[in-house]
C-alpha cells in the first residue's frame, strides 16, 4: 500500500485530464421551515441557534480505512441516518452495528465491555472466536482510550458506540458528550483499529 494514496486523491482521478475543481456541496436548511438558507452573511444570526444538515460523500481508497466509517456511523444522530450508513456499508460487503452507553466515565470499561461484545455478537459482526474477540477489545480500548482519558473518573458520559468489520479489519469508533456538569458539556470523539 502508498501511503500517500490514502491521504491523497484517487491515483485514477490524478491521470485523468485535469476538470475544474468542485466546491463542496451542502445543503442548509432552516430547522422549523425547511427553507435553504442564504450563502450571504453569517450562518446563524448571533444568539440564534439552527439546526443544519451536511450531505457528504465519503472516498474510502483501501478497506484499511474502515474506522472514517465506523466515525461516520457513530456520528449519527437519528435511526435513520444510522439506518442509511449501514445500508451503504452491508453493499459494499462489510458489516455495522452501533449501540449506546452512558453513565459516569469510572464505570465505562464495565458497561463498553457488555455493550461492544453483545451488539458485535448479536449483529454476527463476529464470532466467538480468540482471534476476532482479540481484534474487537483492542479496537474498543483504543477508541476509549481516545474518547476520554482513563483520570476523568466523575465525568458524566453519553455516547454512541459504532463497530465495522470487513475480512481483514475491525474498528469501534465513539462518539459523544461528556461533562462534570450539565452547562459545561462537549462532544468528544475516539476511533481504535486492529487488524483480525
Amino acid at each position: 500500500m502508498i501511503w500517500r494514496h490514502i491521504f491523497a486523491a484517487d491515483p485514477e482521478e490524478k491521470s485523468r485530464p485535469s476538470e475544474e475543481a468542485q466546491p463542496l456541496h451542502s445543503q442548509v436548511s432552516d430547522r422549523v421551515s425547511g427553507e435553504r438558507i442564504s450563502d450571504e452573511g453569517p450562518l446563524f444570526p448571533p444568539g440564534e441557534e439552527s439546526v443544519f444538515s451536511l450531505r457528504v460523500d465519503l472516498k474510502v481508497l483501501d478497506e484499511s480505512q474502515i474506522g472514517r466509517v465506523a466515525l461516520l456511523l457513530a456520528a449519527t444522530l437519528s435511526t435513520e441516518d444510522e439506518r442509511l450508513v449501514k445500508e451503504q456499508v452491508q453493499r459494499i460487503g462489510w458489516r455495522a452495528v452501533a449501540t449506546e452507553i452512558g453513565g459516569l466515565a469510572g464505570d465505562l470499561p464495565q458497561k463498553v465491555t457488555r455493550s461492544v461484545v453483545g451488539a458485535a455478537l448479536n449483529a454476527a459482526i463476529v464470532e466467538k472466536k480468540p482471534d476476532e474477540m482479540h481484534a474487537l477489545m483492542h479496537a474498543a480500548l483504543e477508541a476509549m482510550n481516545a474518547f476520554m482519558p482513563p483520570s476523568l473518573l466523575e465525568v458524566s458520559v453519553g455516547a454512541k458506540l459504532a463497530i465495522v468489520r470487513n475480512d481483514h479489519w475491525i474498528s469501534v469508533a465513539v462518539m459523544g458528550d461528556a461533562a462534570y456538569h450539565a452547562a459545561a458539556h462537549h462532544e468528544r470523539c475516539g476511533v481504535g483499529t486492529m487488524n483480525i
